[in-house]
Parts: C-alpha cells; sequence; structure tokens
C-alpha cells in the first residue's frame, strides 16, 4: 500500500531579485541615472512580503486535509471510479464554502453533545446541593433549639463552677462570700415562691374546686382555667430532656389532675340537679348554666349523663303542655282547647301539629341557648324546618375545628329535640288515626294527607329523618294516604256497579262531571300544598309528575272505564265516537292550567284526535255525497293510468254535467261555519271538523277538475263541463 508523502508547506513568498537582461534597465547601462524612480518603484514592489498568516494557515489545513483523504482512495479500488471525492473534488466542484461549512457544523455538534452532557452533570449536582441545603437547615433548628433549651443549664452550671474554683486569702474575702450565699439563697428563695405560686393552688381556689359550701360559679370556673393553664405549662416543661425536674412536674400532673376532675364531677351534680328543675313552660338559660354546659363538654360521659336527665324532664313537661292545649286550653281558657274543633278535621289536625311546631321552635332556642351555638353564624333567623346552617357549608371562626364542634352540638341538639317530643307522639297518633279513619271524603282525605306531609317534612328537616316524632308523622301520613286512595277506589267502585247508556245529546255524564270536580279540588290542594323551597331544590317537573301520577290515575281511570262501557252501548260509530269526545274534552277542561298533569292531557288529547279524524272522514263523506261527486271521485280515483276517464260511465260527460249541477246546488244550500250533523259536539272542536271536511271537498272537486281539464281524459267541450274554478269553489266553501 502506496503511503501518502506529506506535501510541503505552500510558499507564497516571491523572490525580489530580478536579473534584468534589458539594458535600458540594467544599472551598469549608460542611460540609466542613480536615482531612477522607475527603478525604484519595480525594487518596492518586488520586495514586499505577500504572505498573509491566516491565508498561509488555511492553506496548509487544506492540504492537510487532502492528504488524508487520498489515503483511503489508495485503498479503495472500486470507490475511485465513484468520483472525486473530499476536498479536492470540492475545489474542483467549486463546493468548498460548503464543504468547510459542514465540518463546522459537524464540529458545533460535537460541542453542544458534549455541553448537554456537562449541563446534565450540573443538574444532577444542584439537586444535591439542595438537598443537602434543606438538610443543613433542618439541623441547624435542632440545634437552636438544643441551645435554647439547655442554655439556662449552661449558665447554672458555669456560675456554679466559678463559685467552686474561687479561692478567698482573706478573713474579708469569706464574709464576703458569706453575703453573697444570703444573696443568692434570697433569689433561690423567690423563685421558689414563684414557681409555688404558678405551680400550685392557693386555699381559695382548692375550696372551690372540692368544697360544696362555695357554690358554681366565677370562682369555680377561675380555679379550673388556672389548673389547666398549670398543665398546659407542666406539659411544656415535660417535652424536653430529662432530669431533675421531671419528677416534679409528673407530680404536679398528678396533683392538678385529681382537683380538675373533683370540679367536673361538682359541675356534674350542679348540672344534674338544675336539670330536673328545667320543667317550666318558659324556661331561661343562666349564663352560668351555660359556661358549666360548655365546660363539661371536654367530659362527654358525664354530660351524656346531664342530657339524658334533661331529655327525660323536657318529655314530661311538653307531654303535659300538650295534653293540656288539647283537653284545657290556655290560662284563663284562652286559647280555647283544641279538642273543641274536633268536628272540622282540618283545624284539629292543624292546630295538632301548629302546637307541636312551635313547641319545637320554643324548645330549639332553648337548646341553642344551653349549648350556646346562637352566635354570629345564626344572626339571621331561621324557621323551624328550614335547612340547618351547617347543610349550608356556613362559615364558622374558629375553623375546621369550630366547626365539627358546632356540628357536635347540633347533633346533641337534634338528639334532645327528639327525646323531648317522644312522649307527644303517641297521643297525636291515636287522635290523627282516629280522624282520618272517620272521612268519606276524597278531597278532605287528602287535604289531611297533605297537611300531615308538609309538617312531617317540616320536622325530618329539623330533627333529622332518624327521629321519633319524624316517623309518627311518616306513618300517620301514610294512613291518611290510604285512606285516601280507599275513597278513590270505593269511588270507583261505585262507578262501575251501575252503568247507564249515554244521554240523548251524547253529552260527559254525570258521573263523570263529578269525578272531575273531585279531581279538580285535588289538583288545587296538591298544587298549593308544595313546600316553599322544592322549587330551589329538588323538585322537578317530571318530579311533580311522579308524585302526582298514582292519584291521577286512581281518580280518572274508573271514571274512563266507565265512558267507554257507555260508549259501547252506542251502535253508531258516530255516536261513540261524538260521546268520547265530549268526555275528553271535559277530561282536558279539568286537566288544563295544572303543569303536573301534561302526561296525561297529551294523552287524552291524542285519543281525542283519533275520534276527531274518524268524525271527519265520516263528515267528508257525507258531504261530498251530498255534493254529487261521490261517483266521480271514486271513478278517478280507482281507474288505471292508461284507462281515459271519459271513457268510464261515472265519469264520462253526462255524468259530470249532472254532478255540476248537484255540486252547484250543493255549494248554494251548504254552510261554511258548521254543520247540523255536528251539533252535539263541542262548538269548536264542531266547526274544525266541518272546516277540514270542506277543505276535502275542494281538494275533490280541484281533482275533478284537473282531470276533466287533461287531454288524455278525452272529454270534449271541457270548459262546458266544468264552468267553476277552483279557487271559486274554495272561496265558496270558505276555505283558506
Amino acid at each position: 500500500m502506496a503511503t501518502a508523502q506529506p506535501r510541503p508547506p505552500l510558499n507564497t513568498r516571491r523572490s525580489s531579485t530580478l536579473t534584468f537582461n534589458s539594458p535600458g534597465l540594467s544599472p551598469g547601462g549608460n542611460t540609466s541615472r542613480p536615482n531612477n524612480p522607475l527603478l525604484h518603484k519595480v525594487q518596492r514592489l518586488l520586495s514586499a512580503n505577500l504572505e498573509d498568516s491566516g491565508t498561509r494557515a488555511a492553506l496548509d489545513t487544506l492540504g492537510e486535509q487532502e492528504d488524508a483523504e487520498e489515503v483511503p482512495k489508495s485503498t479503495g479500488g472500486a470507490a475511485n471510479g465513484a468520483g472525486v471525492q473530499g476536498v479536492g473534488g470540492a475545489l474542483k466542484r467549486g463546493g468548498l464554502r460548503k464543504e468547510v461549512e459542514g465540518k463546522m457544523a459537524e464540529g458545533s455538534r460535537e460541542f453542544l453533545q458534549a455541553f448537554s452532557e456537562v449541563n446534565d452533570k450540573l443538574s444532577m449536582l444542584q439537586s444535591h446541593l439542595d438537598a443537602m441545603h434543606v438538610c443543613c437547615d433542618e439541623v441547624q433548628t435542632e440545634l437552636e433549639k438544643a441551645n435554647t433549651g439547655t442554655r439556662y443549664l449552661l449558665e447554672h452550671a458555669e456560675g456554679l463552677r466559678q463559685q467552686r474554683c474561687v479561692t478567698f486569702p482573706s478573713r474579708f474575702a469569706a464574709d464576703w462570700l458569706t453575703s453573697a450565699c444570703r444573696a443568692t439563697a434570697a433569689v433561690q428563695q423567690s423563685l421558689v415562691h414563684v414557681f409555688l405560686t404558678r405551680f400550685t393552688l392557693s386555699n381559695a381556689e382548692l375550696r372551690a374546686l372540692t368544697s360544696r359550701e362555695v357554690p358554681v360559679g366565677p370562682e369555680l370556673f377561675a380555679a379550673m382555667d388556672k389548673t389547666e393553664r398549670i398543665r398546659a405549662d407542666c406539659r411544656a416543661l415535660l417535652s424536653g430532656e430529662a432530669g431533675e425536674g421531671t419528677q416534679a412536674g409528673l407530680d404536679i400532673m398528678e396533683y392538678t389532675a385529681q382537683h380538675l376532675e373533683a370540679g367536673y364531677t361538682k359541675i356534674y351534680k350542679w348540672l344534674t340537679f338544675e336539670a330536673r328543675g328545667f320543667a317550666k313552660d318558659v324556661l331561661e338559660v343562666s349564663a352560668t348554666v351555660r359556661e358549666a354546659v360548655s365546660r363539661l363538654k371536654s367530659r362527654p360521659e358525664m354530660l351524656s349523663e346531664v342530657l339524658t336527665i334533661l331529655g327525660t324532664t323536657r318529655s314530661t313537661s311538653i307531654l303535659n303542655l300538650f295534653l293540656d292545649a288539647l283537653t284545657r286550653g290556655g290560662p284563663n281558657g284562652l286559647p280555647r282547647p283544641i279538642e273543641l274543633h274536633a268536628h272540622d278535621p282540618i283545624r284539629y289536625i292543624g292546630d295538632m301539629l301548629a302546637w307541636l311546631h312551635q313547641a319545637m321552635a320554643g324548645e330549639r332556642e332553648f337548646l341553642e341557648s344551653l349549648f350556646g351555638t346562637k352566635g354570629d353564624d345564626e344572626k339571621v333567623a331561621r324557621r323551624v324546618g328550614e335547612v340547618h346552617a351547617l347543610s349550608r357549608h356556613r362559615r364558622v371562626k374558629t375553623g375546621v375545628e369550630g366547626a365539627e364542634k358546632a356540628r357536635t352540638d347540633w347533633d346533641r341538639i337534634k338528639k334532645l329535640l327528639d327525646k323531648d317530643f317522644e312522649g307527644c307522639g303517641r297521643p297525636l297518633k291515636i287522635r290523627v288515626q282516629q280522624t282520618i279513619k272517620s272521612q268519606e271524603s276524597p278531597i278532605m282525605a287528602y287535604r289531611i294527607a297533605t297537611l300531615i306531609h308538609f309538617y312531617k317534612v317540616t320536622m325530618e328537616r329539623t330533627i333529622g329523618e332518624d327521629a321519633l316524632m319524624s316517623s309518627v308523622l311518616g306513618e300517620i301520613m301514610d294512613n291518611a294516604y290510604e285512606a285516601f286512595f280507599a275513597t278513590l277506589q270505593a269511588q270507583g267502585r261505585s262507578l262501575l256497579r251501575f252503568i247507564q247508556p249515554p244521554a240523548a245529546a251524547l253529552s260527559a255524564p254525570t258521573q263523570l262531571r263529578d269525578v272531575l270536580s273531585t279531581l279538580r279540588e285535588i289538583m288545587s290542594v296538591y298544587a298549593t300544598s308544595l313546600l316553599e323551597n322544592e322549587s330551589s331544590t329538588a323538585t322537578t317537573l317530571a318530579k311533580r309528575e311522579e308524585d302526582f301520577r298514582d292519584v291521577l290515575d286512581a281518580a280518572l281511570d274508573p271514571a274512563l272505564e266507565m265512558c267507554g262501557k257507555m260508549a259501547e252501548m252506542r251502535q253508531a260509530e258516530w255516536d261513540r265516537a261524538v260521546f268520547w269526545i265530549n268526555c275528553d274534552e271535559s277530561v282536558l277542561g279539568t286537566l288544563e292550567g295544572y303543569d303536573f298533569v301534561g302526561a296525561r292531557r297529551r294523552a287524552v288529547e291524542e285519543d281525542e284526535a283519533k275520534y276527531v279524524d274518524s268524525l271527519t272522514a265520516e263528515h267528508h263523506s257525507h258531504l261530498l255525497k251530498d255534493s254529487g261527486l261521490e261517483a266521480v271521485v271514486a271513478a278517478l280515483r280507482e281507474k288505471d293510468a292508461a284507462t281515459p276517464l271519459s271513457s268510464l260511465p261515472p265519469a264520462n260527460s253526462a255524468a259530470i254535467l249532472a254532478a255540476q249541477q248537484a255540486f252547484t246546488a250543493f255549494l248554494s244550500t251548504v254552510d261554511p261555519v258548521s254543520s247540523p250533523r255536528l251539533s252535539l259536539l263541542p262548538p269548536h272542536i264542531a266547526a274544525s271538523i266541518h272546516a277540514d271536511a270542506l277543505r276535502r271537498v275542494s281538494e275533490a272537486y280541484a281533482e275533478v277538475w284537473d282531470a276533466v281539464a287533461d287531454p288524455a281524459n278525452g272529454y270534449e267541450g271541457r270548459d262546458s263541463l266544468l264552468r267553476r274554478m277552483k279557487e271559486e269553489v274554495r272561496m265558496l266553501l270558505g276555505v283558506q
């Protein structure tokens, strides 16, 4: 293999020494002068250095590159025939600039790759440095805490060490030491006094916590606050390193725990006594009772026992008040006893439920005052039955902990309300059920059911769905609805028991009108008994339709079944259709104006439309026969497309002339507004059927007119056969 020899560096320096053969320019010539300017000019130009370091370096680099490329070419054999490559080829092709730029780009990519690796390493190093800074900050924080916690001990130890190391060479120094020791003892005594004052209870405070002679009040509460503060300070001391003060702190914690528990026991016994005294009608909660209940919340077992006694007391008291309101009335006979209105079911049941509603409102205010839940979040008055503020995500100033505490208080209030009114459930249930059983009118039964339903929803929003009073109201509501549906079913059975044929006028029967009157009253009660918040919470139109569907079916289906059986007693299809239309119109008139019966109204309209179409078709056939066009129209609609109409006997020229004369007579006698045959129908239905039938007659005449005018049907004298134009006939018949 031949080895390329390195090319010597290019030398662009030209020799500045020239041999002048011209005799005119020779320095030895006879004609030259010593200061020849031309000679000096030529010598200066020839002696100039034409080398440039940058250009020479570039040319050397190109030479080395070409030498490096010639080595693989000499061993490439077949590659030599592919053309000239490398720098030499670039020089020959004139693409040296592109070749150099490609080399520079390749070198730049190598630099970028190297810098990318360096950047990744630096990023990793930065993350390690950040983690190290975090660890250092944590260590620094712990060191500062340790330094702060041990500073006092270090200073004290340093003082003791200095006292021990000091030497006193004279008697005066010993006296000075004695004075210093006395001062130190005084300081220590004062420190002990401060410590005892801070971490022990005085005799008065101990008496307030334990003695029965000191009543529950501000003194007891202040002593309990100090005890809690002492325990909090001891916890802070015990949280440090164990030392000589650990045992003292434990002793203080045990000492204060006993006295604090004695204070809670004293509050518990006092509240138990006070709870038995809340049997009056008008209740007032003192600030002491409210504060005692608030402090006893930290002892749930004790508070639960107190609330149990309170609930039993209030339940007995409210039951007695309810029975007095039923039988004796108020003071001096006003208001009068509720049972005096037992003859009026709505007022009787409404007064009982209203009394319970009002009593629950007063009881809720009493309990809210007892638990101290009336705060800034309850500035806006809330009625009994309204959704509680906690369910609307009310804002509590104390944050999440305050919200949880308020929610716990409200749960206790709901349980107490349930307990307080559990005694009223039985007398209320007995009286309401007796009243329901005595009702025979479906309207009265439905009014009672909706009234109970309203108070049931109200109570559930106040005391919850699981409360006993809510269960009682739910049970008597179910009984009321059962009685209501029972009366509707009895009414339906009575309708189907005796069925008479329709009247001669084919009008809606009296039984149907009575049922519709009852249904109208029921729908009016349902429309006006919707709860005030239902429209904005969960009740939609579809939900209201679904709720009322059972009532509508139970009231209307037996009546419509009766109408169907009455219609079957008529032989003529026309009479049956007229009777059904009259019945459907009565039903639609009753359902109109109530959006929660839209589905049934549409079903009745579809049923009526079916009978209207039947009457329209029959009435059109009758009018077409009276007009004389029946035979011609039948022949026109039944003939083949290839058969001329004039060749058919019912539609020849003579028949067309006869039909024209009959049709002219028909136009002179027909009433474009009404027809005697439709007099038994409602006016708007009769007008609609008559107009539709006349429109069909006009269309039939237009078909005959077009057929006569068609040359393919073979009529001669077409203009003389049908003299009235289609538009004229349409105008005479009043067709729009």
